[in-house]
């Protein structure tokens, strides 16, 4: 599938001006620096671009409800507060960072391991098309008709850590993509920050060997902002409508690891129709997402100081 067609198609060779200087750093750490960039949307994100304006945000492409509901919910706030989101359209969190900054029409690069003109994986197309078409851009240093090598992705990744100021790590098991996004941040002199996870979980290897190596955390969009802005400069923290005492109860449960109408039912010990009806409250609220297979995880938003 190629791109559509209403696009602007272009390349930026490494000689030419507007080409991201950041890109010339690779050189000084022993990594080669693209000879082009391939592209489609829009090319000023990259020319006129503030690399201390612009957050990379990746995960691993096996990432749950968890990985993907934070990277989502960071996208979304780094866009908000009008800093560029860059990311590589993987399945997971790498496309859930996309969408959050897509949802809060804010601006986002997505950096393919493919050619610019072919959506990668075939299944993001739909996102593929709505980056281009909401003024973001697609690029690659791939050109068109490039076969795609399973080596173009570990390349491509030292590309989006050159590209921001700061690179966050929602998940990501030892041995995999996201950790050499870390080691090419790191070379670059790029601040990695982290997301903390289940300490029983292998999708959270990464991130939580980074904290206790004293990287910044991050639990959600306020952390990256605080960060990168400063203290108190943006607030996006969202606080959500007052609970009564059991749809309170409901939302720890679901916090606790509940998540299913079921479990909730067993943890509180409720009926099944009373637990259905408190989970689709707190769905509405806000305060918890529904799959389609009836799993709910918890979102990114507070109740207020007096509930908790």
């Amino acid at each position: 599938m190629s791109a559509t067609p209403t696009a602007r198609s272009w390349r930026i060779r490494r000689t030419e001006p507007g080409w991201p200087e950041c890109l010339s750093e690779l050189p000084a750490v022993d990594e080669k620096e693209p000879e082009s960039l391939y592209g489609f949307g829009n090319l000023g994100l990259l020319s006129e671009f503030d690399p201390d304006r612009t957050v990379t945000i990746v995960g691993s492409r096996r990432s749950g409800t968890y990985g993907r509901e934070v990277a989502r919910g960071l996208g979304f706030g780094a866009a908000s507060a009008g800093l560029l989101v860059v990311s590589g359209m993987a399945l997971g969190c790498d496309s859930s960072a996309h969408e959050g900054a897509l949802d809060a029409n804010g601006a986002t690069v997505a950096v393919l391991g493919g050619p610019a003109d072919e959506p990668y994986p075939r299944s993001k197309a739909p996102l593929y098309r709505r980056i281009l078409s909401s003024g973001g851009a697609v690029v690659s240093e791939q050109p068109s008709g490039t076969e795609v090598h399973p080596g173009f992705f570990p390349a491509r990744n030292r590309i989006m850590a050159a590209l921001a100021g700061w690179v966050v790590i929602v998940e990501g098991a030892h041995r995999s993509g996201t950790q050499h996004t870390v080691r090419q941040a790191a070379k670059l002199g790029r601040e990695v920050l982290a997301v903390p996870g289940p300490v029983n979980s292998t999708l959270s290897e990464l991130p939580n060997e980074l904290l206790s190596e004293g990287a910044p955390v991050v639990r959600d969009a306020q952390d990256l902002l605080d960060h990168v802005l400063g203290p108190g400069q943006t607030q996006v923290r969202g606080v959500g409508p007052e609970l009564e005492a059991a749809l309170l109860e409901a939302l720890v449960a679901v916090e606790a690891g509940a998540g299913t109408c079921d479990a909730v039912a067993m943890s509180l010990g409720l009926d099944g129709n009373d637990a259905a009806v408190a989970l689709a409250r707190l769905e509405l609220m806000g305060y918890v997402a529904g799959n389609a297979v009836g799993r709910y995880s918890r979102t990114q938003l507070n109740p207020p100081r007096g509930d908790a």
